[in-house]
């Protein structure tokens, strides 16, 4: 357990906050909204990790393509929201 990264450890966390959000938040949004806020927040997520080199990766800048990808979800979920 020693040698492995804190960051490995920290699933169980944060698979029980996942979880808790989406007994509380389902209800109010509605799952199509949930599920839309739930793959924009990871692509967003994916974009920065790649930007930054996090956890061992390899540095790859933000590009428009990626910019526009990011864009068209965030215009999904508003009109999923609608």
């Amino acid at each position: 357990m020693a040698r492995v990264p804190w960051w490995a450890r920290s699933g169980g966390f944060f698979g029980a906050v996942f979880i808790a959000l989406s007994i509380l938040l389902v209800p109010q949004l509605g799952s199509a909204t949930f599920i839309a806020l739930l793959i924009t927040g990871q692509m967003l997520a994916s974009i920065a990790f790649d930007h930054y080199g996090w956890m061992g990766l390899e540095q790859r800048p933000i590009d428009l393509p990626r910019l526009l990808g990011v864009a068209l979800l965030i215009g999904g979920v508003v009109l999923i929201r609608r």
